[in-house]
């Protein structure tokens, strides 16, 4: 009786104390860590889908690892996977039911880890425990979580959790930039950021926030890929005082405060896509005269973009230097750099680099990789993982295309994966922790998402 009453008492407050244990683990100290993961080991181990939940939208920390001693420390996405799989896979081998079934999109994934594999053998002897890290971050570890993250939405529907999920997360994120913005910064609090750069930074006449990251443009980059699952939930509602609206405001904060304008267009791209097909599907407006009127909104924030960040207008210069650079290195080494490599061919302290002159000293001397989503994805895993990275694309925005028009949540996911391609190009788009995870985060709602299941979008 004891046993089911508390079982029952953890299932009601299941959110708060997955909270409360998420903040022991990350800022308290040691023995209170130690409570903290007692306590999320019984919630995961009597629900693991609340693990598969909780990895990605702690992937942002990453620059900020749980301190174990002074010198050694662990991300908390890391901890969290590792409970999430140990929970399910004792689970599964209790009940002697092995829940993983081929699925098409599993040649796109091996082909993922043979590529990543593969390059391993070409990096360079200074750059091995990068490769390894990036391997085991960027490419492993995330291909894990999106198996268990498949077996949970195929049996229920979690794509809302996940949806709601990410959304905190980005609030919390964006509320932590805001909050620098005006004076109060949180974010030591949480424990000692491995970046050279300040919280915040003044630059021309602006003060860039970076919240949880190394530097603004990353803090751009991830709401920019959670604003369209926010978005999607207040489509034709009028704009009001309640918890949806709310979150959209404390995001485009944050957005605005990143002052990336990489990030600002692709929110604008990302909701000028979400209004384009939900006004069509309500035939309230002409479609030659809806996207006449979104260019010219994108033209005018293009202006505005500009004009605001006018003395670093450079860094569309230097971008163009890298390109040239990454397409040199393709040449010479069409099968790629090697996986994490490229800092390690670019910066001339390692007497490998034939970079601009102009470059040096300059923040992009010390650039880890080339702006450019298909550059990137080449010099990491090959021309193989290119073609990859586009199977990828083709197959999951094809079917958020069919299923998008009924599934609110498939149709943000793909609008978010094709406004982060756009900005990809000019930037990262997926060769960073929390970035590789919104990916997958994408991929996982929109293919294994019930499509059968009712899906108001509204949170």
């Amino acid at each position: 009786m004891m046993t089911q009453q508390l079982s029952a008492y953890l299932r009601t407050y299941r959110w708060p104390l997955v909270a409360l244990s998420l903040l022991s683990i990350q800022a308290l100290p040691l023995w209170a860590k130690g409570i903290g993961l007692a306590l999320l080991i019984v919630l995961v181990w009597q629900e693991w889908h609340i693990g598969v939940v909780l990895v990605p939208i702690t992937a942002p920390l990453y620059l900020i690892p749980v301190a174990i001693t002074e010198r050694a420390g662990v991300p908390l996405h890391e901890i969290v996977l590792l409970v999430t799989v140990a929970c399910a896979g004792i689970g599964f081998i209790r009940q002697r039911n092995w829940p993983w079934q081929w699925h098409p999109f599993d040649a796109w994934i091996v082909l993922l880890l043979a590529s990543a594999t593969i390059s391993m053998i070409w990096v360079v002897p200074e750059g091995r425990g990068e490769a390894l890290r990036v391997w085991r971050w960027l490419i492993v570890e995330p291909v894990i979580w999106l198996l268990c993250a498949r077996h949970a939405l195929m049996s229920g529907a979690m794509s809302q959790w996940l949806q709601r999920g990410m959304i905190v997360a980005g609030v919390v994120v964006a509320g932590l930039g805001v909050l620098q913005f005006v004076g109060f910064d949180l974010v030591p609090l949480l424990g000692d950021k491995r970046a050279f750069s300040e919280n915040v930074v003044a630059t021309g006449n602006i003060r860039r926030v970076a919240s949880v990251y190394g530097h603004a443009n990353n803090l751009g980059l991830f709401l920019e890929r959670v604003w369209p699952l926010a978005v999607i939930g207040v489509l034709g509602m009028r704009p009001q005082l309640n918890v949806r609206w709310l979150a959209v405001g404390v995001l485009a904060l944050g957005i605005l405060f990143s002052f990336s304008r990489g990030a600002w267009m692709g929110v604008a791209l990302a909701t000028g896509l979400l209004v384009v097909w939900h006004l069509q599907q309500r035939r309230a407006i002409p479609f030659v005269r809806l996207v006449g009127a979104l260019l010219i909104a994108g033209s005018a924030l293009v202006f505005v973009a500009v004009l605001t960040r006018g003395d670093s207008i450079g860094s569309i210069d230097a971008r163009w230097l890298l390109w040239q650079e990454s397409v040199t290195w393709l040449w010479q080494r069409p099968w790629g750099l090697g996986l994490g490599q490229f800092y390690f061919y670019h910066n001339p302290e390692y007497g490998r680099s034939i970079m601009d002159a102009r470059l040096i000293g300059t923040s992009e001397q010390y650039a880890s990789h080339p702006h450019n989503v298909v550059l990137d994805t080449w010099l990491n895993l090959g021309v193989v993982g290119v073609i990859v990275l586009g199977g990828m694309m083709w197959h999951v925005v094809r079917r958020s295309l069919v299923y998008g028009s009924s599934h609110l949540t498939i149709r943000a996911a793909g609008v978010m994966l094709v406004a982060a391609f756009v900005h990809g190009m000019v930037d990262q788009f997926w060769f960073v922790t929390d970035l590789m995870y919104c990916f997958w985060v994408a991929v996982a709602l929109i293919l294994y998402t019930k499509v059968d299941m009712p899906d108001t979008g509204r949170l």
